[in-house]
Parts: C-alpha cells; sequence; structure tokens
C-alpha cells in the first residue's frame, strides 16, 4: 500500500458468492468521506477475578483478560463538489468488484473520466448509500468467524485491526440539501492488538527439489535443498498468533519454536497436500486441504502440543525448527512448512 497518505483509512473483506466484497478508501477530504476529528479507540475493560480475602483487608487477584476496543469516527459524507460513489450508474458488484475500490466515474481502464450527472443532493445521497453498503459488511456478518479489516496510515506506516463494522448512525445536518451529512460509524475490534499492513514469513523444508538456476560458464543443476531451521524475528511490542501451512509429503511434522512450544501433528499428509494451523482469534482451526475439498484435523493435534489460544510469538527473535518422518511408500521430496506472522503492536 505504498500509495497511502497519512490520515487515510481503508475498510475491507473478502466476498462471498452472493455478497461484494469492500475496499473503501476514506478519511481524507479528497475521498468525499472524511474524518471530521481524530477518530477515538475505546479500550473495553478487562474481565478480572478478583476474590476478596475474608477476614482481612485487600483482594487476591486472578488471571484478567484483555478484550476488544471499539474504533468510533466521526465522519462527514460530502457531495457539495462531485459524486462520492465513482461508480456512477455502474455497480457491477456480481462481477466481483469491490464496495468503493474504483477512484473515476468510468470503469474501463484507459478511457477518459465519464462527466458527472445529478446535483449535490444526489451526490451526497449516493454517498451515505455506498457508505451505509459498506459498513452493513453483509459479507461477513452472515458467516459465524467472519471478520473486516480497518487499516490505517499515520506517522508514515500502515496498521490494521480485525472486527466488524457495527453502529452507523446519519446526522441531521441543514447541509444535507447542499451535498453534506454528518455520520457516526463504529468498528469493534476482535481483540486489542493493532498488526502490521504486511505479514511477515519464513520457510522451513527438508529436501526440497530448487529449481535450476543459471550460473555463468557452468550447467544449471536443479538440487534437493534442506532447511530445518529459521529465525523468526517479530518486531512488535506485543505477542502475536503465528499461523503455519505444512505441505506434504511427510509424516507426524512437528514445528518447535525454540524456549515457547512445539505442535506437532498425528498424521500423513501427502504430496500436494497441506494442512494449515491457524492460531489467529479469528480463526482458531486446523485444517487439511486436499484439491478443492478441505476438512478439520483438530483432532490430529498430538497431547503435548498447546491449546490454539497459546500459540504465541513474543517480541523478539526466536528459532523455529521442523521434524518429521518419512512418509509411507516412495516419494520424492519432503515436508515444507510457512510460518506466517503480522508483528503486533500496542498502538496504530
Amino acid at each position: 500500500m505504498t500509495d497511502w497518505r497519512d490520515g487515510e483509512w481503508r475498510l475491507g473483506y473478502s466476498a462471498t458468492s452472493i455478497h461484494p466484497g469492500a475496499d473503501l478508501l476514506f478519511g481524507r477530504e479528497d475521498s468525499g468521506i472524511y474524518c471530521l476529528n481524530e477518530p477515538s479507540v475505546a479500550f473495553s475493560d478487562g474481565d478480572v477475578a478478583d476474590a476478596e480475602l475474608p477476614g482481612e483487608d485487600g483482594v487476591r487477584m486472578g488471571r484478567d483478560y484483555q478484550r476488544s476496543m471499539t474504533v468510533t469516527f466521526d465522519l462527514g459524507v460530502d457531495g457539495v463538489d462531485r459524486p462520492v460513489d465513482r461508480h456512477g450508474d455502474m455497480r457491477p458488484w456480481a462481477g466481483g468488484f469491490k464496495i468503493g475500490e474504483w477512484r473515476t466515474l468510468y470503469p474501463v481502464p484507459g478511457m477518459p473520466a465519464k462527466r458527472p450527472t445529478g446535483d449535490p443532493y444526489q451526490w451526497g445521497s449516493d454517498g451515505v448509500d455506498l457508505l451505509r453498503q459498506a459498513w452493513r459488511a453483509d459479507a461477513v456478518r452472515g458467516r459465524a468467524g467472519g471478520v473486516a479489516w480497518l487499516r490505517r496510515m499515520s506517522a508514515g506506516r500502515a496498521r490494521m485491526v480485525y472486527g466488524r463494522p457495527r453502529k452507523f448512525a446519519v446526522g441531521k445536518s441543514d447541509l444535507t440539501r447542499q451535498g453534506y451529512t454528518p455520520v457516526v460509524a463504529e468498528f469493534v475490534a476482535i481483540d486489542d492488538r493493532f498488526y502490521d499492513d504486511t505479514e511477515s514469513s519464513e520457510e522451513l523444508y527438508d529436501r526440497v527439489y530448487q529449481k535450476p538456476q543459471p550460473r555463468p560458464g557452468r550447467p544449471a543443476v536443479g538440487r534437493f535443498e534442506s532447511k530445518k531451521t529459521a529465525k523468526i524475528a517479530q518486531k512488535g511490542r506485543v505477542a502475536t498468533h503465528p499461523y503455519l501451512k505444512i505441505h506434504g509429503p511427510c509424516k507426524n511434522p512437528k514445528v518447535t519454536f525454540a524456549g515457547l512450544w512445539a505442535v506437532q501433528l498425528s498424521m500423513e499428509i501427502k504430496g500436494g497436500e497441506y494442512v494449515q494451523i491457524d492460531p489467529r482469534p479469528w480463526a482458531r482451526s486446523v485444517m487439511h486441504y486436499k484439491g478443492s475439498s478441505s476438512s478439520s484435523v483438530a483432532d490430529r493435534l498430538t497431547r503435548s502440543s498447546p491449546r490454539l489460544a497459546e500459540m504465541l510469538i513474543p517480541p523478539g527473535s526466536w528459532t523455529a525448527s521442523l521434524s518429521a518422518s518419512s512418509p509411507s511408500g516412495p516419494t520424492i521430496g519432503g515436508p515444507l512448512v510457512e510460518i506466517i506472522w503480522r508483528n503486533a503492536f500496542a498502538w496504530w
């Protein structure tokens, strides 16, 4: 997202077979939907387990749990000078396009911008319609566990939170007929972490075929290579959940984070298949992917593996390692493990 500017926000989510996804840019004046002031962030009270001490002063403090947060926007939808919804009369949501992703009035690349039609009252009303459509999040709210993401560019860096758009209130304004309408909108995050906009990743593999690389004066020779350990640099300020993609062929693969935890599967993964162990709060799943089909294999985690909620990487540098048994029958090559994470922070 290198074209971002400070003060810009993006609300996004993936499409379903029925409902469109979104990539709505807002925050600055030229977007037509701008922040009237700095959005507020309210962290929810933590769940505490304090217990009274009978017959004496004080309390015994138990384990506390940090919950979510709410981001509240005071927005101005401004169609005074031009349309806010840049789709014009074309709204091809069923064609795979995203809500809010177009910035011109003509949907065909390379064609000149279409002359805007309408008046400020209509443009402003269409802008509120567009914002409300994105905030309804039809593609998200109908799925248990479905989440949207809210990205912010500030201080030259992009960070994001996961959750859902929730409250939406259209305010009264004497300027509505002139094209301006105030809106208050809330986004409720699934946790209180702020994540890097880009993912980090490392790979572990054993006897994976490397494609030939041409070398001057020498033949290009492919070879099998192994990399059973890797350094994981978590550059955030709070612990984060990685997710693992374990590609076959292999049997009983085990990934160890030295000094932290080790996760192992008691199963065979054939070539062309993979298992994704995803402990992130909005996923919490262990899925086996075979071609176009998938199934849960959470019961294949060994008893020595930690709970998914406990698979965290604290800030710092950690060593990850791979071990696995050879699969049954003849095979070429071994497992490949992708370790993917986002650095996590306590603020934007």
